[in-house]
Order: C-alpha cells, then sequence, then structure tokens
C-alpha cells in the first residue's frame, strides 16, 4: 500500500466547474473546453480520478486548478483532455506553465499562447509545488471517455503515493476573480512593492496590446466600409451624369 495524506480542510478549496471523488485517488482529469456527462464523471471516479472538471480561462481557471491540486497531495498525476479553448488556448498555456513555470517579475506563463497567461493570485511557491507533484497526461482533443477512463486507470495502477509534503492552501475566490487590488501604504517606500508594481504594470501593458489590437481591428473595418460606400456613390454619380445632360438638352428638365 502507499502512503496517503488527508487533502487540505474542505478540499477541493477553490470554487469551479468540476466533481469531487475520493480525495485519496491520485488522479486529476481535466476537460479544457469541454464537459462530462454525469454518468462519464463517475466512471472516470470508479477508475480513480479525484476530481474531474473544466477548466475554460488561462489565468483565473488554472489558478484555481493549481490551488485545488497543491492542497491534496495525494494527486500526482494530471490528465489534460477535451478540445482546446478557442482564444485563450488554455490546454496549451497549462502545458508551458508545467514545463516552464512563469516570469517572476511580470508573472506570465513563460512562453503561453494564451491570450492573457497571468498567474497573478497564487505565489510562485504554489506554481512551482503544482509542478513538482503532478506528472501531466496530455490527450488533448480526446473526448473518448473509454481511452480517458482507461489511462486514468493506468495512472492509478502506478500511483506513487502521497507528495511527501503536507497540503499546501491558496485561497483563491470570488475576490480573487473580480481584481487583486494594489494597495501600498502613503508612509512607506514603495520599493518593497516593486515585485507587485512590475507586475500589475506588466498586466496592464499586455492587456490593453489585446484591446488596441482589437480596436484597430475595427478601426479598419469601419474605414473599409466608409471607403466602399464613397466608391459607389461616385461610380454612380459618372454613371448618372450623361443621362441627366441628355434629359437636360432634351428638355426634359
Amino acid at each position: 500500500m502507499v502512503e496517503k495524506k488527508e487533502p487540505a480542510e474542505g478540499w477541493p478549496v477553490a470554487t469551479g466547474d468540476y466533481e469531487a471523488g475520493d480525495p485519496k485517488n491520485p488522479v486529476a482529469v481535466s476537460s479544457g473546453g469541454g464537459h462530462f456527462s454525469d454518468a462519464a464523471v463517475q466512471e472516470l471516479f470508479a477508475a480513480g480520478a479525484a476530481i474531474v472538471g473544466s477548466c475554460k480561462t488561462e489565468n483565473i481557471g488554472l489558478e484555481k486548478q493549481i490551488a485545488n491540486i497543491i492542497a491534496n497531495p495525494n494527486i500526482r498525476f494530471y490528465i489534460l483532455t477535451g478540445p482546446e479553448v478557442p482564444g485563450h488556448v488554455t490546454g496549451g498555456s497549462l502545458l508551458k506553465l508545467h514545463e516552464k513555470g512563469i516570469d517572476k517579475e511580470s508573472h506570465k506563463i513563460v512562453d503561453a499562447p494564451g491570450a492573457i497567461p497571468f498567474i497573478e493570485n497564487v505565489p510562485l511557491e504554489a506554481v512551482e509545488r503544482f509542478r513538482q507533484q503532478v506528472e501531466i497526461i496530455e490527450m488533448m482533443g480526446s473526448e473518448d471517455v473509454g481511452a480517458i477512463k482507461a489511462k486514468v486507470a493506468e495512472c492509478k495502477s502506478k500511483d506513487p503515493g502521497a507528495f511527501p509534503e503536507d497540503p499546501m492552501i491558496v485561497k483563491v475566490g470570488a475576490e480573487e476573480e473580480e481584481a487583486a487590488e494594489l494597495k501600498i501604504p502613503l508612509a512607506m517606500s514603495a520599493e518593497p512593492f516593486m515585485g507587485t508594481i512590475t507586475g500589475a504594470v506588466e498586466s496592464a501593458r499586455y492587456k490593453s496590446q489585446v484591446m488596441a489590437r482589437d480596436y484597430k481591428l475595427s478601426m479598419a473595418i469601419s474605414k473599409n466600409t466608409i471607403l466602399g460606400l464613397a466608391a459607389g456613390f461616385l461610380l454612380a454619380l459618372v454613371v448618372a451624369i450623361p443621362f441627366i445632360a441628355y434629359l437636360a438638352l432634351t428638355g426634359v428638365i
């Protein structure tokens, strides 16, 4: 028998689109942009899954999954399945997070393909714990419950036992979803907070670039529409001038 540990009290600790099973099981299953039926979830639980759900965003969604997994040392495998999330590219961002981690200054997932892949509400230590605790099994694109169930069972058969450290508790809730407030006491030097400030500035810069891109695209579309209408009006006028001149010469107008 492999060693098991008690997960954090009240596990799972972060809200989300998931179902929780036996916390002593070693596998987490994420369907990315897909969804498992209730019957499929129960099959995956029976095969050895501790938690089954989906993850739609490459920032707060991943943060919640990190929080739930590191709060349960028994989870040693993370199976990534289902369709990719357009725009967010959550699955691809998760793979880069596990492979390369996050930039210490900007909190951006290194080389992530997602639109806004910033991990801002969990500390670097939590990200590193996640990377060490679980092995990623990449099955992106697959929604074959039978194949996923077989992979869960395979992982359970290789269960190495609980991660040797105690549960790590990171709170990621509704207040973090809205925004993390940046508070700097007026009577104190800003220097101790420069890491937070730098991360916030980098996040704002990246997000503004995304907004600027969308704005430029919409302006280009509007400009092309106006040019098209103007060209059409001029063409109609050129065609109409000879007809108007003829009517004037014949005395019709």
